[in-house]
């Protein structure tokens, strides 16, 4: 797995996430639209069954930061998640 930086500006970052479905730049996504201070995120993928997602985000405010501060709050609900599974 591994990520290209394909847009790497301060208000807009375009990330490539090779070896990746969908699953992960979607939970980010879906994190970055809960914050007002994102103008637009969304996962694009060109085919289905051929080439890497892509997570797209604009905001006035430096893109960057606030894909890492989604990608923290992931990974806090992720942590909550395993710690309501049984062990056996």
């Amino acid at each position: 797995m591994k990520l290209n930086f394909i847009e790497d500006e301060a208000k807009s970052l375009t990330i490539e996430f090779e070896g990746f479905d969908r699953g992960i730049p979607d939970m980010i996504k879906e994190k970055l639209l809960e914050s007002k201070e994102v103008d637009f995120a969304g996962v694009i993928k060109e085919h289905p069954e051929l080439g890497n997602p892509r997570l797209v985000v604009k905001s006035e405010k430096n893109a960057r930061n606030l894909v890492l501060k989604a990608v923290e709050e992931v990974q806090e609900e992720l942590k909550e998640i395993a710690s309501q599974v049984p062990k056996k």
